[in-house]
């Protein structure tokens, strides 16, 4: 398998791109929302594929602004949609910046398992041949004892 990680940026890079996610979510705190899960299951919200039935609402409200209730503005729902389309290119750009995030994150920790499989492997041959190394090992023993699992191994049948 070949290491995904050929150069790695200095914490400083990556301390400067926390800092930017942060300072650019700053300016919208005074505009975000937090929905109750009750809210968030209880409400009808524009699902995937109403929001052409939206917009298309919104230009004939718009057409026949006299056809609506008197305290009802074309222009809230227009406005309302322009929002949310920036939205949307707000959320895509995070999501995508996520995904860089996750995939670098998913190469850095493929390599570390395999340099510590390749390690304890070494370790395990040689510690046969040391003492301290023994006793180091034997946390590493008490670790695959507690947490490891034999993928390979059949399971028992269970007693009748």
């Amino acid at each position: 398998m070949r290491k995904f990680i050929a150069t790695m940026p200095s914490k400083t890079v990556t301390d400067a791109l926390v800092t930017a996610v942060n300072n650019a979510l700053t300016p919208f705190a005074a505009f975000k929302i937090n929905l109750t899960n009750e809210e968030k299951l209880g409400t009808r919200s524009m699902a995937e594929g109403r929001e052409g039935y939206a917009r298309l609402i919104s230009r004939i409200a718009t057409q026949f602004p006299n056809s609506l209730s008197r305290a009802d503005v074309p222009t809230d729902l227009s406005n309302l949609l322009d929002y949310y389309q920036n939205l949307e290119a707000v959320r895509l750009a995070y999501v995508q910046g996520i995904e860089t995030i996750t995939e670098t994150q998913l190469g850095a920790a493929t390599d570390i398992m395999t340099l510590v499989d390749r390690y304890a492997q070494s370790l395990q041959i040689s510690r046969a041949n040391e003492g301290a190394l023994d006793g180091a090992m034997q946390e590493v023993d008490d670790w695959n004892k507690r947490f490891a699992s034999n993928k390979n191994e059949t399971p028992s049948k269970p007693e009748v």
